[in-house]
């Protein structure tokens, strides 16, 4: 019987004996993938661990490192937007709005000062060589007027001429031809047609020749450039004594009035009385200053906006309250110390002894753009070598590359990069920080 109860037990251990040793296997295999897991800690990718733990160094828990058999997760259209790098792409709810398309009255304000009219200035040239005997203006910007005497002179060559008239009426009388002759060397010479009447009723030549100026201004001396200093309104001075209307010399515009100043002598002219003058010389020249310029600086990209005849409203800086409406009369494109601007000129009457040369000035002119996109100012960004603006793309926003013209109202013009459809951020700098790196994308459009 007990025989019979060992044999029982004998054959259930061989029965039992494979079950153990499956289950043996299947403890190992699963001890064997729970030591192949890793964990570490996100901050610090160096601590590195086969059980879970804190990592020593900032005390957070380990993680579990996910496995290069790992399944993927499925990324959809949206998702893979979002994966974009910090600097190419930022998530927003930030309000956002569309170019618009429309014509804005804008204004331009440029900054500028009162000069001369260089059409207005002029050169008194000696039309024959001989020795100042008087001289009867003292100082540059003295006031002159139109017929005043300037100086007297000796000339050989107007003796001679003189004498050769007085011969022929003496001799020759009816030789009308050789009188004439005579007549017309004085008046080319420089002599008055009073001055000839007045030779011819003394029947005696004069040897002191006087020279009366042919316009009113400022009188300077050919080298001093024109002085900002003085009242624009030329104050005529008191009519000549003696001499019959203008003569003397011819002149003409100088067409410039900003050549270097050389030193002048202290009393204010390089001609002196006893100073002999060679024919051709520049004597003196004369600044008409009863017209004067208002000349303004601006942007070139601005220039093509003005042209002759476009009205502009000139206000003087000193008096805020004053102010004066003109035209355009010149849009001059100047390139100068390696920057390009341009350069408006208006007239401006000085009839007001309030206005002085050399004055600050400010001038604005308002003109219609023709039909082109607008979009706010703050939808723009300037990052310095360019604009950029953000566009809406499922949620996210893309920062792309726009050309900007003027700004009015707010609103400021977009010449290229973006298109009616398009979707902005309206405050482009709330997407980027002080510390932002924006890589802005190629627009082609």
């Amino acid at each position: 019987m007990r025989k019979s109860w060992k044999n029982k037990l004998l054959w259930l251990l061989v029965l039992l004996l494979p079950f153990s040793f499956t289950g043996c296997n299947e403890a190992g295999d699963g001890a064997e993938a729970a030591n192949d897991i890793q964990y570490t800690c996100p901050m610090h990718p160096q601590i590195v661990r086969d059980e879970p733990g804190s990592c020593p160094i900032c005390g957070m828990d380990l993680v579990a490192k996910q496995t290069a058999d790992a399944p993927a997760i499925a990324i959809s259209s949206d998702l893979e937007y979002l994966l974009q790098p910090a600097n190419q792409a930022v998530v927003s709810g930030i309000e956002t709005a569309q170019p618009v398309q429309k014509q804005v009255q804008q204004e331009i304000t440029m900054s500028g000062v009162v000069t001369y009219d260089t059409r207005r200035q002029y050169i008194i040239p000696a039309r024959f060589g001989g020795r100042i005997e008087k001289l009867y203006v003292q100082f540059n910007f003295q006031p002159i007027r139109k017929g005043q005497k300037l100086y007297d002179i000796y000339s050989p060559e107007l003796v001679t001429a003189q004498k050769e008239l007085l011969y022929l009426l003496e001799n020759d009388p009816s030789n009308s031809s050789l009188i004439n002759g005579a007549k017309q060397k004085l008046r080319l010479l420089g002599a008055t047609a009073g001055q000839v009447e007045q030779l011819i009723r003394s029947g005696r030549e004069t040897y002191t020749f006087s020279v009366y100026s042919p316009y009113s201004g400022y009188v300077l001396d050919p080298a001093v450039a024109a002085s900002p200093s003085p009242v624009a309104t030329a104050t005529p001075a008191a009519p000549a004594t003696g001499g019959g209307g203008m003569g003397g010399m011819g002149g003409g515009a100088t067409g410039t009035g900003s050549s270097a100043s050389p030193p002048i002598p202290s009393g204010g002219f390089s001609i002196r009385e006893g100073m002999y003058v060679s024919t051709g010389q520049a004597l003196l020249k004369v600044i008409d200053a009863s017209q004067v310029w208002a000349q303004f600086n601006m942007p070139s990209s601005q220039a093509g906006q003005l042209k002759r005849g476009t009205p502009i409203s000139i206000t003087f800086n000193q008096l805020p309250d004053k102010t004066v409406q003109s035209e355009v009369n010149l849009v001059e494109p100047v390139y100068e110390a390696g920057e390009n601007f341009a350069q408006v000129r208006a007239s401006l009457p000085a009839g007001n002894t309030s206005t002085l040369i050399g004055q600050l000035i400010t001038g604005k002119v308002t003109y219609n753009t023709g039909m082109s996109l607008w979009v706010p100012k703050e939808a723009v960004l300037d990052i310095g070598t360019q604009s950029v603006a953000f566009l809406n793309n499922n949620g996210g926003f893309k920062p792309i590359s726009v050309r900007i013209g003027g700004s009015a109202d707010g609103m400021v013009e977009i010449l290229s990069g973006l298109s009616a459809q398009d979707t902005i951020a309206v405050n482009a700098q709330f997407l980027v920080d002080s510390e932002s790196f924006i890589r802005v994308a190629d627009n082609n459009r």
